[in-house]
Formats: C-alpha cells, structure tokens, sequence
C-alpha cells in the first residue's frame, strides 16, 4: 500500500475511532443523568435528546404502552413540530413502533415509505417527511412497555447496525428510568391524591429546614384544609368527599407544576394538604397561597349529576420571617396550622401568614 493510502487509511480510523469515543461518552453522561434524578419526565426528556444527537437524527421519540386500551402513546418527543404527534395513538401492530411492541424486536428500516409496516399518520399531522428509522423495544423483565425511535440520519445518510447498537443501550436505559420512577413513586406517593405520602414530606421538609438554616436562606411551608368538608361528605358521602380531595390534589400539582420550581406537595392526612417552597421568601408563599386558592375556589368538581364547589384556607409560616418561635420543623408546621385557625376566623376561603396573637 502507498504511504499516502496509509496515511489516509490510518486517518479515517482514527476518525472514526474518535466517533465511537464520543459516543460512549454520551452513553456515560446519560448513566450520569439517570442516577442523578427520579423526575421522569426530565430524565427520559434528557435521554431522547442525548439518543438524537449519538444518532445525528433529526427527531426522536418514545411511545409508553397503555395496557388498558391496547394502544400507544407519545410521552416524550424531541424535534421539531413535536407537539403535532402528542395526540396520536397506535394500536398495537400499528405502524412501525406497533409492530415493534407487538413483537419485541428493534428494527432499522431504510426506506419507510415503502416499508408495508410504516403508518404515515404522525407524519401526516406534524408534516414531517421520515425516510429512516430506528425503533427498538422498551422492555422490563422481558415484558415490552412502550418504544423509542429515531427517524433520518443526516445528510441523507442511513443508520447503520452501530447506530442501532448505541441506540438500544440508550434504550434500555429508558427502561430502567421508567422502573426506578414507579418504584419511587409507589414509596414515596399518596395512591388516591398522587401527592408526596406524610412520611416523605417530612423527610423533605427537614431536609431543606436543615438546607435553610446552614445557608441561611428562604423556606416556606403551606397547610391547608377544605372548608367545611364534612358538609361535602354529607351531601355527597365519602365517594364525593374522596372525589374533592382528588380534585384539590389536582389542582396543587397542576399549579406547582406551571410554576416551573423546586415546591413539593404532599398529603399531611385526611383533607388536609403542604406544600413545601424552598428558598421562597413570606411575599413569594402568600403569591403561591393565594394562586392555589383562587383556582381551587373556581374549579366546578362534577361528582355523579351534580357539581360540587368547594374552597379551602391556607395557612403559612415560613423562614426568615418566624425564625424568633421556630427551632425545628415541628415548629414549622405548629405555626402553619396556627395560620388556618386564623382564616378560620376570617371567615374561611382565605390565606393567612402565621402571627402571634395576644
């Protein structure tokens, strides 16, 4: 062989070699991203977006199975106009991603128009034109529980078996974060509500109460009950007294959530309900407080033919504000539920800050 076909010779595979490197270390950082949290969402948000760029692909996605109705859905989906394919479904044996969860085999397809298993329907709704793919199977204990894909390589090239080799260990790491977020989630959540059970709420508390003190920085703590409530269980018996907790849980997590913070909800017993806002200051709880009763106060909950309207009262103590009378989270919450006597007083459907009272 020349020494100039050598040379080049020697530079592809060093190139390549190069490739390779990358990419395992991007198969790394996504093991760093999936013991470092259990927020699903982020972690499988993560992963799609790390499983696009080791692919060079231009969108991917993953598909949970919906064993009640037989059917898949899109949970997570990185590219552009994703948000178009979130309403689809397919059946299973639908599509390429059915036919992938019917039979538990990844494939590499590399020409899906003419592929007789590719459905068009989310090309269709999205506009987007896929002309490659890999799907590969999400499996747990050999049980298959949904799909990843990712759809044309760039510059018009195809993936190829490293591609797909990459792209199912990404795959199974997927699975292992849908694993570890139920198993945390059957721990640490309320079954009826989905709010953080007593026990880990109170871990949390004293966690960022110990977090507070050291750094000296903000904590807030948020009690409520539902006004009334045994009037809602004697008008619509325990069924709809069950149905206005659900509701409220509801409307916490949703507010908590568009909030886009670090605030943790949970069930502190019967209709009573905290939420726990770190480095967040008297001005920023009572913002919170108030949100969460206004929407809660507007939220008609149909129980049988009948809509019930319930409102709630909000207590608050928080840090640095009664750092004189608190010394322990015990305190925290001693003084938050002081706060709901005062709405009580107040007339209910209200929020109060906690104050000593003559």
């Amino acid at each position: 062989m020349p020494p100039e076909a050598q040379n080049s010779s020697d530079s592809s595979d060093l190139k390549a070699l190069r490739e390779e490197n990358g990419r395992l270390y991007s198969v790394l950082e996504a093991n760093k991203m999936l013991s470092s949290s259990l927020d699903l969402g982020l972690v499988l948000d993560g992963l799609m977006e790390r499983a696009k760029e080791v692919t060079d692909a231009e969108a991917s996605s993953l598909m949970l199975l919906d064993e009640e109705k037989d059917e898949l859905f899109f949970h997570t989906v990185k590219g552009e106009k994703s948000e178009a394919i979130k309403k689809i479904r397919l059946r299973m044996g639908e599509g390429i991603a059915g036919w992938v969860a019917q039979h538990g085999e990844p494939v590499l397809v590399e020409d899906a128009a003419n592929d007789p298993r590719f459905s068009n329907r989310a090309d269709q709704a999205s506009s987007f034109v896929t002309r490659t793919m890999m799907c590969v199977p999400l499996q747990l204990k050999r049980r298959v529980i949904g799909t990843v894909q990712v759809l044309n390589k760039g510059n018009n090239q195809s993936f190829h078996g490293g591609d797909l080799k990459i792209f199912s260990i990404l795959a199974n790491q997927a699975a292992i974060a849908i694993e570890n977020a139920r198993l945390h989630e059957m721990a640490t959540v309320d079954g009826m509500t989905g709010l953080y059970i007593k026990n880990y709420f109170m871990a949390r508390l004293s966690e960022e109460y110990r977090r507070a003190r050291l750094q000296n920085r903000p904590l807030a703590l948020l009690m409520s009950d539902i006004d009334f409530f045994k009037k809602v269980n004697d008008r619509f018996g325990h069924p709809g007294g069950d149905r206005a907790l659900v509701e409220l849980a509801s409307v916490i997590k949703e507010t908590v959530h568009r909030l886009d913070s670090d605030d943790i909800a949970g069930r502190y017993g019967g209709e009573e309900f905290c939420v726990l806002l770190p480095d967040s200051d008297q001005s920023r709880a009572l913002e919170v407080g108030e949100l969460i009763r206004k929407n809660i106060e507007s939220r008609p909950i149909p129980i049988g033919n009948e809509e019930a309207h319930i409102t709630i009262s909000i207590g608050i103590s928080c840090l640095p504000a009664h750092s004189d009378y608190v010394t322990d989270t015990e305190d925290l919450i001693k003084l938050a539920d002081e706060a709901l006597y005062i709405c009580k007083d107040q007339g209910r459907n209200c929020v109060a800050l906690y104050e000593e009272r003559a």
